[in-house]
């Protein structure tokens, strides 16, 4: 059973390695659990969606039902807190859910309803992208190069998340007790390293850690649409 939680509070030439080619990606956002019985399937569909080459997934775990039995050690507060803004935001009737899959920022499923999800993605994929963004990596440092789109970009920040492409996980107790599951593209750390205007091209250099995989997302200022992301693995 879905259960639901109420009110909680450039050029880049010589560069070592370069993120895929231009292009729209549609970034995924899953929240999800350990000790939601709701949310495996929602697991399966955000591991298919992460195969395709137009779709940055993400599953990020929230800390909401860790009373019920089984404390989910993949999860963050940080996490928790940005579903809640982002359905406050959206004027959704849910404050917090699980499994929710939020879309480019802009829209969102509660539940693992798997056509409806890939509309979603359809629909967004086909959409021209709001911004430019070019990453590459030299060593311990990532550049970001962005250029605005006439008449798409707008003021955004720019986030840095890194992410396990793969956690197995036996869960022991709690609703989902004696489950088995993979999670794919876990988000370990999501942080804000600068903001952009949107108007003019901008470039920024961040230390990263040799061997983690990242990616970045421009967002528009105060949890508006996703501009642009991208995959650095």
């Amino acid at each position: 059973m879905r259960r639901f939680l109420a009110a909680l509070a450039i050029s880049t030439t010589g560069l070592m390695q370069t993120a895929q080619a231009e292009g729209s990606l549609v970034l995924v956002e899953l929240y999800t659990s350990q000790g939601c019985s709701s949310c495996p399937e929602a697991d399966v569909i955000l591991a298919e969606i992460a195969k395709r080459d137009d779709v940055l997934a993400l599953g990020l775990h929230v800390d909401y039902w860790d009373y019920l039995g089984w404390q989910d050690h993949l999860a963050q507060p940080e996490f928790t807190e940005r579903q809640a803004a982002f359905n406050t935001k959206m004027d959704s009737k849910y404050r917090l859910v699980t499994p929710q899959m939020i879309f480019n920022g802009r829209d969102y499923v509660a539940g693992a309803k798997r056509q409806k999800i890939l509309d979603y993605v359809e629909m967004l994929a086909a959409e021209p992208e709001r911004a430019g963004m070019v990453l590459s990596r030299d060593g311990a440092a990532l550049k970001i190069v962005l250029t605005p789109v006439e008449g798409l970009s707008a003021p955004a920040d720019i986030h840095l998340i890194a992410f396990e492409p793969s956690v197995e996980v036996k869960i022991e107790h709690g609703e989902n007790a004696g489950r088995h599951i993979d999670y794919v593209n876990t988000v370990t750390d999501w942080s804000t390293i600068g903001q952009w205007n949107g108007t003019a091209p901008m470039s920024l250099t961040h230390p990263i850690e040799t061997s983690a995989h990242y990616a970045v997302v421009v967002q528009s200022e105060n949890l508006g649409p996703v501009l642009a992301a991208r995959r650095l693995d």
